[in-house]
């Protein structure tokens, strides 16, 4: 689940009931005495989706009952993912995305678009029936100057909007078809431990695509090859862990590093998510890679590297030794950040390398010089010193360096970078005696 996800426990149902009466007669009290609906009933599927659209976002939706009714938990952690992502690597005042294949409720575009203003969507669809019913909930919701539905064809480019448009997009997303045929369906629901724990409504044309998600999203894949920094993250849900290798695998046949790959679970819901750029911007671990054992020789390489002091005194006494570090390499200029620290004792620091002057080579003079007209750096990072102190003594204080790359192309050149500030760092520390 992600952490801002509200729904980390079960609502109160008969709360909601209250207050959206439509709900009131799907919910009745189980054998634990708390309240609940059964969500292998339809209707009460779509008043509680209606519900928390109504109650916690301010929104109306109309669904039908031939076409899928997402849940809004599971739906929302991928709009705070994506949330993530453009905070972190897009500077746009106006930001653009594609949803490729809204449904019938366009949930995606109109739970993205309430929670931030700025946004704006081209949600593309395949099916006629569920084209009209994206429509009326775009319009009953009064976001129709944000988000555009449009008919596409289903044997056309799945990115059509992206080939056609002057303007440039910052990411797309897309929650396939998961199967590849109906027998592909049936076997899932079989090896599901306890059967499905909720209906699914969803229309062969939401459920089935040739090939499956792997196929649908390799051809997403395909396509962003042509197009490359027309946007700048291309991402898709998942809805088998049993396909990222595969994608992961294409990534790499084509030299794609600037990916990542995440999991959301929601109750007995488990899907995954995952994102590649062309461009330089850099995720930072927490929103690019997972903890799952079962993935990590999937994951991408590391943009936060933890550089320990342990015998450090003190946040400061580290901040101060790496700030007369930097101030000793030429090219770099530093600034503070303005983001709030995360813990107490802590500080960050912006940096931008024009050149590459802290390696062996360059102090050579074996490297080349940085032109005088060269405007972008080849290297953006974050330096992040902080202290985790003990409850118990304060010999357990430990500091520490983390190191986030924020943009480049050469991940040698972080990497060295981070490894260089460290050494001169440890150097500065004992030549002072500011150590325990």
């Amino acid at each position: 689940m992600h952490p801002r996800n509200p729904y980390n426990k079960p609502p109160d149902f008969a709360d909601l009931a209250r207050r959206y009466p439509p709900l009131r007669p799907h919910v009745f009290i189980n054998h634990t005495g708390s309240s609940t609906i059964n969500f292998k009933s339809l209707p009460a599927q779509k008043r509680l989706t209606e519900a928390l659209f109504r109650l916690d976002y301010g929104l109306s939706l109309t669904l039908p009952d031939d076409r899928l009714c997402p849940p809004v938990p599971n739906r929302l952690n991928y709009v705070l993912w994506l949330q993530d992502i453009v905070k972190s690597t897009c500077g746009s005042a106006t930001v653009r995305g594609l949803d490729i294949g809204t449904g019938a409720s366009a949930i995606y575009p109109l739970l993205a678009c309430g929670f931030e203003q700025s946004w704006n969507f081209i949600a593309t669809e395949i099916d006629e029936r569920s084209v009209q019913f994206a429509k009326q909930n775009v319009s009953q919701n009064s976001m129709d100057s944000r988000i555009v539905v449009e008919r596409v064809q289903a044997d056309g480019p799945i990115l059509q909007p992206l080939h056609t448009s002057l303007m440039d997009f910052d990411f797309t997303m897309c929650n396939p078809p998961f199967y590849s045929s109906a027998e592909d369906v049936s076997r899932s629901a079989e090896f599901k431990e306890f059967g499905p724990n909720a209906v699914c409504s969803g229309a062969e044309v939401e459920m089935i695509t040739p090939g499956g998600e792997t196929n649908f999203v390799t051809r997403i894949f395909s396509e962003s090859l042509q197009l490359r920094t027309k946007c700048r993250w291309y991402t898709s849900m998942l809805g088998k862990m049993s396909s990222i290798p595969d994608l992961v695998s294409l990534f790499r046949e084509h030299s794609v590093d600037n990916y990542a790959v995440t999991e959301f679970v929601q109750g007995q819901t488990r899907r995954w998510a995952i994102g590649w750029s062309f461009q330089d911007a850099r995720l930072p671990d927490t929103f690019a890679r997972v903890s799952n054992p079962t993935l990590q020789n999937l994951m991408p390489s590391r943009n936060t590297l933890h550089h320990a002091f342990p015998g450090a005194r003190s946040a400061d006494i580290l901040a101060s030794a790496l700030r007369n570090v930097l101030a000793l390499i030429n090219g770099v200029t530093i600034s503070s950040s303005a983001t709030p620290a995360i813990y107490d004792h802590s500080s960050t620091t912006l940096v931008h390398a024009r050149s590459n002057t802290w390696s062996r080579a360059a102090r050579r003079g074996k490297l080349r010089t940085v032109c005088a007209d060269q405007e972008l750096p080849i290297l953006r990072c974050s330096v992040e010193c902080r202290e985790r102190s003990s409850s118990y003594t304060s010999s357990d204080i430990a500091c520490e360096l983390l190191f986030t790359w924020v943009e480049g192309k050469d991940r040698l050149i972080f990497e060295s970078f981070a490894s260089h500030v460290s050494h001169k760092v440890t150097s500065a520390l004992q030549e002072f005696g500011d150590v325990i």
